[in-house]
This record gives C-alpha cells, structure tokens and sequence, in this order.
C-alpha cells in the first residue's frame, strides 16, 4: 500500500509561476528545457534507469498540483505512486542538427499536466546510432539553474551505474524547504522592499502595438558578442571601481533604458539563487526568487559614479533576497494586468555560464544544441554569459511588445553605448553617443528630408525607433526649435508622431468628438486625467463608463486617475493642444457622479442592498463596496456573473437573467430591478437598450444578439456600447437552470424565433452571433422570415456553418466531452478542469476563462458544463435554411493559415447574398477593440443599404 502524498501549500515563488501557467497553460514559458547533442552511441536502457533513480531520489520530480476547496496545494508522491517519467525515442535517420534542434523544440514546447504529472520529459531523437539529440524538460515549478546543475552531476553518475547514489536522496529534501516558508515573511525585509519600491512608475517602454498573434508570453531573442575591446575596458573598470560585471551591465542596462523611454527612475528585475540556508545548496526543486533593483539615472552624472550607486543596490538587495517577490507584490499592491509583471517590466540575467555546459554523461561526447526558444517572461531581458572565454548576451523580448526589428536596432544601439561608457566612465552619460558616424547621418538625412530628428533631452540625435522631442532647424548647427511633439523615425524610416495609447482609445470611444490626457499637479506628485468634449449627437456616458472602456483596452498604468468633461480642448495658435491650458481646466473641473442623484461612494441604503452588496463582496473579493460601485469594474467577469445571478435567486428567490445584471451591474441598480417586481422576460430574451421608436419610421430597426456556447451576452458589451443610441438592442441568452429543456433543434429554434416575434412587432430585426451564435442567428432569421418577419440582415461573427456528418459527429463527440468533463468535475472538483491541452483549446474557443471556470462551485461548473454539452448535441441536428435576409460573414485574419477559408467555403448556398468582411484579431478576440470597431462599422453600413 502506497503512503499518501506529502501536500503543502504552494511557496510563494511556486504561486507566482502558477499563476501565469494559469493565464496561459498552452505556453511554453514556464517550460525548462536542457537540449543537448550526444556523439558516440546513448543506450536507451541506461538512460531511463538513471532518469527513474533521479525521479526516487528526489522530491520535487514527483510533484504535482491540484486546487482544493479554494487553495492550491502541492502534492509530493512517493516513489511507488508517482507518474514515471517516460523517455520518448524517436528516429529521424539522417536529419541534420538544424532539424534536430527543431523537433527538440516542438517536443520541449508542449505544455505540462501539472494535475496528474509529470512535471520533467525526457525525449531522446536518434538521427544515427551514434548521433542524438538529447531533450530534458522540467517545468519551472520543480526546477531553477542550481536544481539544474545538480541534476546534470547526478545524471552524470547513475547512467555509469544506476546504484551509485542512495536511492533515498539527499538529507535535506524540498518538502522540508517549503514547510519553512509557511510563516510570514520577516517583518524588516518586507519594510525595506516597502520602502526601497513605493510609488514606483511604470517603466514607458515604446511598444510597437502589436497585435496578439500568437498568445501569451510569445517571445524571441537578438543575441550579441561583446567585442574584445570592449570586453577588455570591461574588466580594466571593474577593477579600478572595485564593481562585478553584473554590476556593470545593471548601470549600462539602466543608462540604455533611460535613453530609450526618458525615464529617470527605472526598476530593473534580476533572479537570485534564493538558498540561504545552505542546508538546501544542491537541493532539486524551485528555490529561484526575484528581486527588483531600483535607480535613478541622471543624464548629467557620470558613469562612475552610476556604477558607486549600483553596487550599493546590488548589495542592499543581495542581503534582503530571502522576502519572496510575491510577498513584496502583496505588501505594495500595484496594479495587476494578466501580461505584465507588477514591479517590472525588464529583466537582466547574468550567468557563469550555460546550464547546458554542465551537462555530461560517462564515455559519451556532450555539448549543448543551440536552439530558438519562443517565449518571453518579460517585456526585455538582457541575459549575459561567458562561453569559451567570449562574453555573450542576447535581448529576449515580448513578441507581442517589439518587432525584431526593433530589438535588433536596441541591440545595436546597447554595444554601441557601452564601448562608450567604458571608454569614458567620467564623461555624462547622457552625453554618450547612441550610435556610430554612418547611423547618424542617416539620421540625420532623414531628419532632413522630413523637415523635422527627434532629439533627446540634452538635444542630441536619438536612433531609429527611439522616441524624443520633435524639433525643426539644424542641431549640427545647433539652432533647433521644439514643436512641443514627441516622434520617433521607425526602423523602416517612416516619422511617426507618439500618442498616448489611452489618449487615442478615449477618442475611439462612438460618444467622444476628442480627448486628451494630461498630468495634474497634486500634494503628493501629478495624477493623469482625460480631458474629453462629448458629440452633441449622442448622450453622454458616465466617466465611469469611460473608464470602464479604456481599462478593456489599454494597460492599466496608463488608464488615469480621472475623467473630465469640458466644452472644447484649449489649443495654441498652432492648432495643437494647449496641454498647460488643458491641465489647467482639467484641474478646476471635479469628475463627474455619473447621474447627480448617484455619489460615488454611498453605502447600501436597506436590507436588499446589503445584501446584495454582501454577495457582491463575496465573490469578487473586495470588502466595502458603494452602492454604485460598479461589479466589472472590480474583477468581475461573465462566469462571476452567472454565480451572482444564480446566488441572487437562491436568497431572493427571484431568476434573472445573466443580461438583465449585464445592463444593471451596481447593488443600487440590481435592487431597483428586484423591487419593480417586473417579471422575467420569457424565452431567454434579455432587453439590453430600449430604442427610440425609429424617430417616425414605419419600420424601426432592432437588433437582436445570439448567444454563444456559454449561454451569456458578456461578450457583447463592447459591441452594445458602440452601437447608435436610438437603436433599440435585445438578446437571447440560455444559462443553466433558467430555461425549458428543448426536445430538438427545431424546438429552440422556433422558440427563440418567436420569443423575437413577439418581442419586436412590426419591427425590422438585425440578428448578430458570435461563433455557435452565428449558427443559431443563421437558423432563427430563416424562421422568423417563414412566419412573415422583416429580417433586415444576419450578421455571422467567425462562424462554422453544420452542414456535414463530419460536423454533426464532431460537436456531438464535443457535447460527450462537456458530458464526461462534468462528471469528473463532480468527482474531483474543478482542478481537473484544463488538464489536457485539448480542454484548453476547447474553453478557449468557447471564449470562457479557464481560470474563473475553476474557481466556481464544483456542482455549479457541472451544471454549466452539461448544458453546453446539451446545446451542442441539439446544434449537431442542425439542416442549415435559406433565410431570405442577406447575410453578413466575418472572417478574422489572424486565425490560423486556412481558417477563414474554411468558414467561407461552409456557407457557400446558405444565403441570398453573402456579404465577406475581413477584420482584426482572432477568434476571441472579434469581440474587443480594434476588431469590434470593424464589425459595428460594416454592419450598420450594411444596414443601410438593406
């Protein structure tokens, strides 16, 4: 009988990692591989003895995760119950090691089980008996570079002979570790990270905005060698400041940065060992904590002297790097965005040297395969190591931050910079040259043509891709003029003027003619407001609504403090806004309530409202909340949402509808619905805009919005807002529990069709659907024209038209999928929700949050999980009518390759006349900015000429 498993709380370094494997498990970022290349024969049977013996020995190889009753917890097996470790063999005769190392890669990629383990792979490619590629890959939860090194030792040993090491492992194993960080952090070092890191700003690092094409956490890497000579300055200053290279690539890192964004207090992230108790030096398990180096640069200080300040950093934090760095995340509570790390947003790595290095196996011939890994942690980290005597480094970056092309300029520029720092450590280093004589003339001669450079601070030529002050006239001469503009020339040449992202999404808002955003001085430094001049056309939105649309677009450093309304933007006699003026008015201007009749912060005014503010501090995790406060704006979400409302029907006794919430999302506002006493709309329909009759038309427009698998219209808000306000909006939603089973796909159909019919007499309906919503949409237009209705289009949002007994068998084989997923669910609980990389894939193009679906109640997940499966078997019957309507397909154009080809072909003789947009984004992201912009546009363009 095996014993039971040893179960911990996660440490707080293992929360951090699990965490971002939470927001994106099909990364790759959080997987460790070691990729070697092994000449002269590997034995298979001797591998997979050693890498068994290394599985026995150690704790942390026999680790997996799982969420109970709200915790997540770490369960150590013991040897007997653990998942083995497998060792894969593949043989690709004759390939060579470019092909090696890529099919390393695929296999290194794929993303860990962390719920039934294990967490380390061995895959082995055999390109000739005497010639493989060697593949070890642990998931970061289990391992860091000393783990690392330690293993590659005792591989080294037990595939000589596997009985040469105990099979009991090392004294002091990993479980031990992690019991001690169960107590809290020490009190002195929180206070010193407290203090050393509050009110710290966002680094403004200049992205190029690209859209999210490939995930979470995608990334590559510029590497570089440092040259000889500047290696040689390297250590000739190390020694004359009694500094470590570390220290000095710290300086240089900060100096490159301040150049690059202009800012002055920059925070810089680096890992350190995290093994202070030297019990646990060689101890196999994830140790690695972070700590965040915090300076200052000032263009007019010398080099020296930044490397004096660096080294007291590095050794003050050096001495504090026991307090877990989400410890210090907790006790500073920055703001938190799903892609970013909360303290920084660069990283510097300094290595002795590769972990690869260490890798050898007995009578064989071992040396690392160099391969591309594509993933990031940061948005830049600069990682620096000596190999063969040579310093290298390279620039990993976020793919969805940089172009290579702006790394690679980044790159060009950091060399440059740092042959010149050390080549005068006295010199300013705001006065040290960015690039060589060739680059600044063709900045120059482009600065020229354009009849306008971009200069830094102290007015020196800045390189392409770094933004500056924009000045007209000739700076050889030393006769420029500012324009008050920021600007940067792109790496292809072009001259693009900067605008604040959230500056630019104010007034992409449909209610907003212009915006600007500007600093307020305040007592205790600036706060960020937006200025904003409403169109006379359409009514006014709250500035909490403003809000709410910029913090769904842009990232949360950048969203400001505060929305004012105001008649006109000041501008100076150049047509530009005047931002003291505008600071200035913004200034004199309190924010608005949103209605005068509802102050911000008002408590529950009786017994309805306590309670429901009571269930809405519940699930959201946030005490104290007002009676206007907002439910989205404090973490809520679609699946919360479902929870609020079936919660609001056990203690009221009342159903409503997930869409009725979506429309009344304050305590204030949900409790006037609860007391009206207004019965529930039937059939699903949810009104989510009341219209205003059409302004005479015989005919007013309505549109109608089809839900999706999920049951709800969460994730149509941003399309609601930016449709006209005169146009009345209703949807049909279907959440477990709330609605009458149906016998047949006919049966939903038909009743979803006169649910609209008699909703919307004499009007002509628009329908729209997202994904399955667009099957259904498709459906009930056809069977609203049978019964006499004016469809005026169909609107079909990244849709799959069912055609084929492939397609039928495929979504019933997804409904038995949901059908046995909620089984396990009942079972196990949520934790098993995700653990395969098609469950992943699945929930994603179902659009629901994995991560919120885990933290509902077990039985409520069941529930939710049965009636998608239960939709999908009905839309498996579905035979695709001619609805006489025309219809309206939009296809995404970052899909993957073929896709938006596929949807295209199934709806060929679905329709009258078929109408093909191409917007933005991918599947999931249709529904949000910018793609949602496109949509709404073609579709009342559309509209119009129906």
């Amino acid at each position: 009988m095996t014993s039971a498993p040893i179960a911990l709380p996660l440490t707080p370094q293992q929360r951090g990692v699990y965490f971002l494997h939470c927001l994106a498990p099909d990364s790759a970022v959080y997987n460790v591989p070691i990729v070697l290349r092994v000449r002269g024969g590997l034995d298979r049977e001797r591998l997979r003895a050693a890498v068994g013996a290394l599985q026995s020995r150690h704790q942390a190889l026999r680790l997996t995760v799982e969420e109970r009753d709200g915790q997540v917890l770490q369960l150590i097996h013991s040897a007997e119950a653990a998942a083995p470790v497998e060792v894969s063999w593949t043989r690709l005769p004759g390939a060579d090691a470019e092909t090696a190392a890529g099919e390393a890669v695929r296999r290194a990629a794929q993303p860990f089980d962390v719920v039934r383990g294990p967490l380390m792979r061995v895959d082995v490619v055999e390109l000739s008996p005497d010639d493989h590629a060697l593949v070890l890959c642990f998931h970061h939860l289990i391992i860091d570079e000393v783990a690392a090194t330690a293993l590659a030792g005792e591989l080294d040993r037990l595939y000589g002979d596997p009985a040469a090491l105990p099979a009991a492992g090392p004294e002091h194993q990993y479980a031990d570790f992690c019991a001690g960080l169960l107590a809290e952090p020490g009190p002195a070092g929180l206070a010193f990270w407290r203090d050393r890191l509050a009110g710290m700003p966002v680094l403004p690092l200049p992205e190029e905005h690209i859209p999210e094409e490939h995930g979470l956490f995608t990334g590559d890497r510029v590497g570089f060698t440092v040259p000889e000579k500047t290696a040689a300055r390297l250590a000739e200053v190390c020694r004359a400041h009694r500094v470590s290279e570390f220290m000095v690539f710290h300086a240089a890192l900060m100096v490159l940065l301040h150049r690059w964004t202009g800012a002055a207090d920059i925070a810089v992230g680096t890992p350190m060992s995290g093994r202070i108790d030297l019990r646990f030096a060689e101890t196999v398990g994830f140790f690695q904590n972070t700590v965040v180096l915090r300076g200052a640069v000032v263009p007019e200080q010398g080099f020296a002297a930044l490397l004096k300040t660096a080294r007291r950093t590095v050794l003050e934090s050096l001495q504090r790097q026991d307090t877990p760095f989400e410890a210090v995340v907790d006790a500073l509570r920055p703001a938190r965005e799903s892609t970013r790390n909360p303290l920084f947003q660069a990283a510097l790595v300094f290595n002795r040297r590769k972990v690869e290095q260490d890798w050898t196996l007995p009578g064989l011939q071992v040396e690392p395969l160099p391969f591309v890994w594509p993933a990031s942690h940061f948005d830049l980290t600069l990682t620096l190591l000596h190999e063969s005597g040579v310093l290298k480094g390279d620039f990993a970056y976020s793919a969805q931050r940089f172009t290579k092309e702006t790394v690679e300029r980044v790159v060009a520029v950091f060399l440059h910079l740092l042959d010149g720092l050390l080549a005068a450590p006295d010199a300013p280093v705001g006065d040290v040259e960015l690039m060589d004589a060739d680059d600044l003339e063709h900045v120059l001669a482009l600065g020229a043509r354009a009849g306008r450079y971009v200069l830094d601070e102290r007015l020196r030529p800045l390189p392409l891709g770094f933004y500056g002050a924009v000045h007209t006239g000739d700076p050889s001469a030393g006769v420029t003029t500012a324009t008050g503009e920021r600007g940067r020339f792109a790496a292809d040449g072009r001259f693009e003027l900067w605008r604040d992202p959230a500056e630019a999404a104010l007034a992409a808002h449909p209610a907003v003619l212009t915006a600007a955003i500007v600093q307020c001085a305040q007592d205790d430094g600036h706060e960020a407001v937006g200025c904003v001049v409403a169109r006379p056309d359409i009514e006014l939105p709250s500035a909490r609504e403003l809000l709410t649309h910029l913090q769904a677009r842009v990232p949360a450093h950048l969203v400001p403090q505060r929305i004012v309304f105001c008649a006109a933007i000041p501008t100076g006699a150049d047509g530009r806004p005047d931002l003291d003026a505008v600071a200035e008015l913004a200034a004199t201007r309190p924010e608005p309530a949103g209605r005068p009749d509802e102050p911000a912060d008002e408590e529950p005014r009786d017994e309805t409202e306590r309670r429901l503010a009571g269930l809405f501090e519940e699930l959201l995790g946030v005490p104290g909340l007002g009676r206007y406060d907002n439910f989205f704006d404090f973490g809520g979400h679609s699946l919360l949402a479902v929870r609020l409302v079936a919660r609001v029907a056990e203690e009221f006794g009342r159903p409503l509808g997930v869409g009725v919430f979506m429309n009344h999302p304050t305590v204030a506002a949900l409790a006037r619905v609860l007391a009206d006493g207004t019965p529930a709309e039937a059939g699903g329909l949810v009104r989510l805009r009341e219209g205003d009759g059409g302004s005479g038309d015989q005919h007013p427009l309505a549109v109608a919005l089809v839900h999706p698998v999920g049951g709800t219209l969460m994730c149509y808000g941003d399309l609601v807002s930016l449709l006209p306000a005169g146009i009345e909006v209703v949807g049909l939603e279907r959440v477990a529990g709330t609605h009458p089973e149906d016998a047949s796909y006919q049966d939903l159909v038909s009743r979803y069709a006169a649910t609209l019919a008699g909703a919307l007499p004499g009007r002509r309906i628009a329908l729209l659907g997202w994904s399955l919503g667009g099957v259904l949409a498709h459906s009930v237009a056809a069977e609203l024209g049978a019964l006499g209705h004016d469809v005026a289009l169909v609107a079909l949002l990244d849709s799959l038209a069912q055609r084929t007994g492939e397609d039928a068998e495929r979504m019933s084989g997804t409904g038995a999928e949901l059908f046995a997923l909620a089984a396990s669910v009942r079972q196990d609980g949520t934790g098993v929700l995700g653990a395969t990389a098609g469950q992943q894939l699945l929930m994603r193009r179902f659009g629901v949050d994995l991560a919120a679906l885990r933290e509902t109640p077990a039985e409520q997940a069941a529930r939710m999980l049965e009636d998608w499966g239960r939709l999908l078997g009905l839309v498996a019957e579905c035979a695709p009518a001619l609805p006489a309507a025309p219809v309206q397909l939009f296809l995404c154009a970052d899909n993957p390759p073929g896709y938006p080809e596929a949807l295209a072909a199934s709806w060929q003789g679905l329709h009258g006349e078929l109408d093909v947009r191409n917007v933005s984004g991918t599947h999931t992201e249709v529904l949000g900015s910018p793609a949602v912009e496109q949509v709404v546009a073609a579709f009342l363009e559309r509209i119009e000429r129906s």
